[in-house]
């Protein structure tokens, strides 16, 4: 059974893993999605799965045009210190 997908990206695009920088750039602009000079997102939030050559020759670019937040029912992760401490001092 699949997971439940909590986001679903605006934008999604594959491209062959041999296109240059400057071609990568221009597709990712021409698809509507923000990015500077060298490919990072301007906004929102770009997730990048690279090719590892063996499951397929292309790279997938996804966007989402806003930051990906814990959802409200997840457990936040606190940074606390345990109440008690044990002793690693060996008795005797």
């Amino acid at each position: 059974m699949p997971r439940p997908s909590l986001h679903s990206a605006t934008i999604t695009l594959k491209l062959p893993v041999d296109m240059s920088a400057p071609m990568e750039v221009a597709a990712l602009r021409a698809a509507g999605i923000p990015v500077d000079d060298l490919g990072n997102a301007m906004s929102g939030f770009l997730f990048v799965r690279f090719s590892d050559g063996w499951r397929g020759d292309s790279n997938i670019f996804r966007w989402f045009p806003t930051p990906i937040e814990r959802s409200a029912n997840q457990p936040r992760i606190r940074n606390t210190r345990p109440a008690r401490g044990l002793s690693l001092v060996p008795k005797g």
